[in-house]
């Protein structure tokens, strides 16, 4: 039989935290190495593991919500440091926005916190055989959110497109929105004040407007943003 997964469990609530490590316990496809209760003293017990030589956690159980740094946080300063080791999202939450933005971070794989511990050993096992585990709810919702965020990019470049915008043009109004300066527009894309003005004055032609109002105003009702 080869020998069990090496997991860590990183998890804030102490009720929750001590009920993951009693189910782990019975299974011997996993070893619970490390137990931290946030993700900063994760970070901290990671360090004085490595110096006393003991090995490393392969996979981490990590929880999204806690004190200090978050899980999403916690994650990418893990991914920076040791790439090699992967995490696996466990969390109550359905935002699609954590849900990508975990994945982002480095996440290997993202359940929902009522997964079963046989689910949870199950994720562990294929995310150590280079898996991607995701709950059908969380994949459904991550799949939803890319959906829509290509339909956005899609929406928003066929409105630039139809009114000839070039790159530099777009790129010029988005600063405008975000009521950037000219001289900071300039600093910001590496050209001149000068140039920066022509922009403007094309873009003012190009939306039929007169103003840095009327532009931005016409940028949101265009879905140019």
């Amino acid at each position: 039989m080869s020998r069990p997964i090496r997991v860590a469990v990183v998890e804030d609530h102490a009720g929750l935290r001590e009920r993951l490590v009693q189910q782990l316990a019975f299974f011997d496809a996993v070893e619970l190495v490390l137990v931290s209760e946030s993700g900063d003293a994760f970070l901290a017990d990671l360090d004085v593991r490595a110096r006393s030589g003991a090995p490393a956690p392969e996979v981490v159980l990590m929880d999204i919500e806690m004190p200090g740094r978050d899980g999403i946080a916690t994650t990418a300063e893990l991914k920076q440091s040791r790439p090699e080791m992967e995490v696996l999202i466990l969390t109550v939450y359905e935002d699609e926005d954590k849900i990508f933005a975990a994945v982002q971070a480095g996440a290997s794989g993202y359940l929902l916190k009522d997964a079963g511990p046989d689910a949870v050993v199950r994720a562990v096992g294929e995310i150590a055989e280079g898996g991607a585990p995701t709950s059908p709810l969380v994949a459904r919702k991550l799949l939803g959110y890319v959906r829509h965020q290509q339909g956005e990019a899609s929406r928003v470049a066929a409105a630039t497109e139809a009114l000839h915008l070039t790159p530099r043009e777009t790129d010029v109004l988005s600063r405008l929105v975000e009521d950037d300066t000219e001289a900071g527009i300039a600093d910001a894309l590496g050209v001149s004040p000068h140039t920066i003005r022509t922009h403007v004055k094309n873009l003012y032609a190009k939306l039929q407007v007169h103003s840095r109002a009327q532009a931005v105003r016409a940028a949101f009702e265009r879905g140019l943003v």
